[in-house]
């Protein structure tokens, strides 16, 4: 069993949270986007995926809010991997459009 934990913004108005939470995979299963929803749910927000490119989830009862995946850390018995970062991301993006 491999920990995956995963952190992200509540998006809610003019209000933003930082909250983190924890999946856990077996073998080297990559996490899925129902891993995501799941998680999310046990946290009582049931969601549903809005941006796959950027991990953005909203709700799907009707509320006013947004679930931002913002990195996601990996961590194996000798391994470590960075699967997810948003902000570096957004800045090699930039970068790249700059440089064209």
């Amino acid at each position: 069993m491999r920990e995956c934990i995963f952190h992200f913004k509540v998006i809610r108005g003019g209000s933003t949270k930082l909250l983190r939470a924890l999946i856990m995979l077996d073998g080297e299963r990559q996490p899925t986007i129902a891993d995501f929803t799941n998680a999310f749910q046990q946290l009582g927000y049931r969601v549903k995926l809005e941006n796959e490119r950027e991990l953005i989830f909203a709700p799907t009862n009707g509320e006013d809010y947004k679930l931002d995946v913002t990195r996601i850390e990996i961590k194996g018995e000798d391994n470590e991997q960075m699967q997810h970062d948003g902000e570096l991301k957004a800045i090699v993006e930039h970068l790249v459009r700059t440089t064209w």
